[in-house]
């Protein structure tokens, strides 16, 4: 198979440790033609590359009519959407961010024309686990709320839908101080910039050895992350 070129981008989650390593990987990729972001805030410290970068200030509440003029026509979406309980600060505002709009990025790129999504979730994502909002029982929602965000893209049926269910991520001078960097220190980790780099290498695979539905668990991001340009095996 030739190599792909001319595709178009887009990333929502795009200033978070996973997707500004997207941006700035699909910017300087010569597969890609346009990487469109959608967001709060706009990406700073892009590099210049081959592809046209095209940041859109939207409001994430009204992501499906404020993006989709900018998204038309997209070839992948990424979503690297994500947020921790205590920056959100509550049950409720997590799920919106983690849940609700992952599954608004999932309409819109169906809406879009999309042929593929691309959703970075976590290592035991489970839709099926029981949780509630409890502070004390956290652990469980999260593995829940992934899940089910998992499940949100799946269910709008793309030619392609990637899960990507990293474990603990090395953000590498994002990393907070206190438990963040000492859970570095005793727990497997990956670093962001080869979760981005093996999403990419995934979108440009020949899609007629790929599946509908592929997940990409933790073991098989960190064999393919020690190899160059090798996309990660899938699980069965």
């Amino acid at each position: 198979m030739a190599a792909p070129t001319g595709l178009v981008a887009a990333v929502t989650g795009a200033t978070g440790a996973v997707g500004e390593e997207l941006v700035k990987q699909l910017v300087t990729n010569a597969a890609f033609r346009k990487v469109v972001t959608l967001g709060r805030r706009p990406v700073e410290g892009v590099p210049s590359g081959s592809a046209e970068l095209v940041q859109v200030k939207v409001d994430m509440d009204r992501l499906e009519a404020e993006g989709a003029e900018a998204v038309k026509g997209v070839d992948v979406f990424f979503c690297a959407l994500g947020t921790t309980r205590a920056v959100a600060g509550s049950a409720e505002a997590y799920k919106k961010v983690d849940y609700d709009y992952v599954a608004a990025s999932a309409r819109l790129a169906k809406a879009a024309g999309a042929k593929q999504f691309s959703v970075v979730t976590a290592q035991g994502a489970n839709a099926k686990v029981p949780a509630n909002d409890w502070g004390l029982f956290h652990g469980l929602l999260y593995m829940k709320t992934k899940g089910l965000a998992e499940q949100a893209a799946i269910d709008q049926g793309f030619t392609r839908t990637s899960i990507f269910r990293p474990g603990m991520l090395d953000r590498g001078d994002k990393v907070r101080a206190g438990a963040e960097k000492i859970a570095l220190g005793i727990m497997t980790s990956i670093k962001t910039k080869d979760v981005a780099r093996l999403m990419i290498l995934d979108a440009l695979r020949d899609p007629s050895a790929c599946r509908p539905v592929m997940r990409f668990e933790m073991g098989a991001l960190l064999k393919a992350a020690k190899q160059e340009g090798v996309a990660p095996e899938a699980a069965k």
